[in-house]
């Protein structure tokens, strides 16, 4: 079995606007070796990135559908609310479904926004066995 890689908003972002940055590469080159998910929640959140943030780039949207087949990445359910709300207790209530979601699915929680490198959340991911990574660390942890 895989080791599951939940992927933050920003790094689906990260990777539909470079095909040279780590965040691309992973999804590229690493899915025979790792199951890739996201939520219903980031998936929404990178759709609605896309049609505010990046408008004058049209072909975004059709990428995303493109990156999420090629890769295999799964879809997965929102958590429940009560796992949202423990999350809460950690981080930002807009960041509180992403952690849920990867502290009860997955191995690793990779994400370019600093909020999650917080000791509190470092400290409760390290408990439930889920490591918190930026994409190029991941790749070093991972070299060959």
């Amino acid at each position: 079995m895989h080791k599951r890689v939940f992927f933050d908003t920003s790094v689906i972002i990260a990777a539909l606007l470079s095909r040279s940055g780590a965040s691309y590469c992973i999804l590229s080159e690493l899915s025979d070796d790792f199951e890739f998910v996201i939520n219903e929640y980031v998936f929404e959140e990178v759709r609605r990135s896309i049609e505010r943030k990046f408008k004058k780039e049209p072909g975004l949207l059709s990428n995303l559908f493109s990156v999420i087949a090629l890769s295999g990445m799964v879809t997965l359910r929102n958590p429940d609310k009560k796992e949202v709300r423990d999350a809460e207790q950690l981080i930002s209530k807009k960041d509180a479904s992403i952690l849920a979601s990867a502290l009860i699915e997955s191995d690793y929680l990779l994400t370019l926004d600093n909020e999650f490198f917080k000791p509190s959340i470092v400290a409760a991911a390290h408990k439930r066995h889920l490591l918190i990574l930026k994409p190029g660390d991941f790749i070093h942890l991972f070299d060959r």
